[in-house]
């Protein structure tokens, strides 16, 4: 009755009565002596095929269980440290866009229509204005082009006041750089001031910010 009850615990495919003679288990099988009684052990025979099968199932939902749990943790990980995952409310404002036609400027907002990152969606490219979506230090830039055989004259804007030049002429940048104080809902903008004068565009005049730190 002990002996059954052992063999009940475990699946048990056969039992040979084994003299030393017996037969060999082939690799999908393990021997397990049970006893010795008068130089004739038995030994029972285990087919582990299902135990394979089951052990590689388990494996493989342990390390795919561990893989869902650990990526969202280098996911926020990362997020955390660049404060930045699209649709979030919460991430870091930051744009860069370009100008993709020449224009003929005459006193105007220059609308810099080609958007390639808007975090935080604060650049409008219909009015070519930046609004602050929070208070903090804000690094702010823009590259424009004067075209050929004409002066071009950029001040970058912060609400109504006229901050910095930047100014070209016949095929060269002015190139400006600030960092600024903004509040939430300041607006930041490039106007050309003077008479018509015209732009490059071809991705050669620029805009671009980023908050700092708050």
């Amino acid at each position: 009755m002990a002996l059954k009850g052992i063999l009940l615990l475990i699946f048990v495919i056969t039992i040979t009565m084994k003299d030393g003679k017996g037969q060999k288990p082939n690799n999908s099988s393990a021997e397990i002596p049970l006893l010795d009684n008068q130089n004739m052990p038995l030994v029972a025979l285990f087919d582990t095929t299902k135990l394979n099968e089951v052990l590689r199932a388990a494996i493989k939902k342990t390390v795919e269980d561990t893989m869902n749990e650990m990526i969202p943790r280098i996911k926020q990980a990362v997020i955390d440290d660049i404060g930045y995952e699209p649709g979030r409310k919460t991430e870091r404002p930051a744009f860069t866009a370009s100008l993709t036609s020449h224009k003929n400027l005459g006193n105007e907002v220059i609308i810099f229509d080609k958007i390639w990152l808007n975090m935080g969606g604060a650049y409008d490219n219909d009015t070519g204005v930046f609004t602050a979506p929070k208070t903090g230090l804000y690094s702010i830039s823009t590259t424009v082009m004067s075209h050929h055989n004409s002066d071009l004259h950029c001040y970058l804007w912060k609400n109504n006041e006229r901050m910095v030049l930047a100014f070209g002429t016949d095929l060269s940048t002015g190139t400006l750089n600030v960092v600024v104080a903004l509040k939430r809902n300041d607006t930041v903008y490039v106007k050309h001031i003077s008479s018509t004068e015209n732009i490059f565009g071809d991705e050669r005049s620029t805009f671009s910010g980023y908050l700092i730190t708050e």
